[in-house]
């Protein structure tokens, strides 16, 4: 099946190409959020999880980054370039403000791809491959819209254009690759002995203490576009010196940067997981209580009248005893 190799895919893959929080920020936002799934909804997608990533949220999780490119899905990637929309939202450069009308036509963005992945993972219509896909494009892009630069201007691509040096770097980058990995790779080798689980533990603990702070609503995803705008726009491309970065000169940007911005990554990280942990949550007590769509309802209960049927000719068969015939041969004289 073209899913389960792609779901190798993800798990064998060295080459990582970025678009969004990179493959470690996405992972430890499933893990987060797995850590706070009710025994429901955790047995619930489990179902959709291939056995051998051992029901890990967290490993299939960038799935909706690594089908884009020929070097991770050289079969099919060009059948997926459609998702590349929706794993971002552009808005005119420093306009400040997002507008779905304007910025999200006919929900070709991220906050559409929420809206629809999440009623696709709940609707009894979609079949399995449908659903699962679905959970995945939904834990991905949850983690998407918190990532600042995800709701980006659109004259530098959301931060790919504005090009520059970070941390003494020898390498140019670009600010958007430093929203999804830089600074997450340099707080965990600077802070956490370059050991990703002491990272986690440390955000687990972080979004358990603030999560009465966290907007608990499940499906608040504008809400949650216009809070990455606002970073973007008071915090993001501020250099050192609290200029405004841009696409005509490269940056240099250090220390005072990344130690500015990385509670920041944390707090988006942090809020990423507990909300995906919340919509999962909703939409497993949502799926229990749906109705079947009435023409399934209708053969359900036809399929039953049916099997009754048929079990009550089985046991009429069964207990059915055909009447005596008494014996008419003539009496033997004695």
């Amino acid at each position: 099946m073209l899913l389960l190799r792609i779901f190798l895919l993800v798990v064998s893959s060295n080459i990582l190409h970025v678009i969004a929080w990179g493959s470690i920020g996405h992972n430890l936002v499933a893990r987060l959020a797995q850590s706070q799934l009710n025994s429901t909804t955790n047995n619930w997608i489990q179902h959709y999880i291939a056995s051998d990533l051992r029901g890990d949220l967290g490993r299939i999780a960038s799935w909706p980054d690594l089908i884009l490119y020929p070097d991770t899905n050289p079969f099919d990637y060009v059948h997926w370039l459609w998702s590349r929309d929706l794993h971002y939202i552009n808005i005119p450069a420093w306009n400040c403000s997002y507008i779905p009308s304007r910025d999200c036509v006919n929900d070709r963005c991220i906050e559409g791809a929420l809206k629809n992945y999440s009623r696709r993972l709940v609707d009894r219509n979609s079949d399995y491959v449908e659903q699962q896909q679905a959970l995945i494009f939904l834990v991905h892009f949850l983690g998407d819209i918190h990532q600042p630069l995800h709701s980006g201007f659109k004259n530098d691509q959301g931060g790919n254009a504005v090009k520059g040096f970070f941390l003494n770097g020898k390498n140019l980058t670009n600010l958007h690759t430093i929203w999804d990995v830089e600074i997450i790779v340099n707080r965990i080798q600077r802070h956490f002995q370059s050991d990703v689980n002491l990272y986690y533990n440390h955000l687990l603990a972080l979004m358990l203490n603030q999560s009465a702070m966290i907007n608990e609503t499940y499906n608040n995803y504008e809400e949650w576009v216009k809070e990455s705008v606002d970073y973007v726009c008071k915090q993001v491309y501020l250099n050192d010196n609290g200029t405004r970065l841009n696409v005509s000169l490269n940056f240099t940007l250090g220390e005072e940067y990344f130690n500015r911005n990385w509670p920041t990554v944390d707090q988006r990280l942090t809020q990423a997981g507990w909300r995906l942990a919340t919509l999962l949550n909703h939409l497993a007590e949502q799926r229990s209580s749906t109705k079947l769509p009435p023409d399934m309802q209708a053969l359900i209960i036809m399929a039953c009248i049916a099997i009754g049927i048929f079990i009550l000719a089985t046991i009429g068969f069964y207990q059915y005893k055909p009447p005596e015939i008494p014996d008419r041969s003539p009496l033997l004289a004695e």
